[in-house]
């Protein structure tokens, strides 16, 4: 069974990090969010074939960066067309892209990343030892 974006206990979950790695650009674009969830589990949600990164970030207050809303969206709407469009005039086809949104409590922030997947990569496994 595959796992809904949606069905990741994210209300109230913090957002400890957002990481943006660029050592393969447009071979490995990736968008990282490490998450420290509600029941005290770590993981990191990795989102691959990555095409836009989106963040309006608010500043300044002293608080934890926790989750309001977490939504995936693979509808038509004006964000996901232009950037269909876009690349469509270079041969891809984004047929399969998606629109992942998080909305913040703590300050209002918004990100919206346009990627083709998503995965949760486990924090908390403890690494084998030989």
């Amino acid at each position: 069974m595959t796992r809904r974006f949606e069905d990741l206990p994210w209300h109230d979950a913090v957002v400890l990090s957002i990481e943006i790695p660029r050592r393969r650009p447009g071979v490995a674009d990736e968008v990282l969010l490490s998450m420290l969830w509600p029941d005290g589990h770590h993981s990191t949600v990795a989102f691959s074939d990555c095409f836009a990164l989106i963040a309006t970030m608010n500043f300044g207050i002293v608080a934890a960066e926790t989750v309001r809303s977490a939504t995936e969206h693979d509808d038509d709407d004006d964000l996901l067309q232009r950037q269909r469009a876009k690349w469509s005039h270079l041969g891809v086809d984004l047929s399969g892209l998606k629109r992942f949104t998080l909305e913040t409590n703590s300050t209002a922030s918004t990100l919206v990343v346009l990627a083709l997947a998503w995965a949760e990569r486990d924090n908390d496994a403890v690494p084998e030892t030989k």
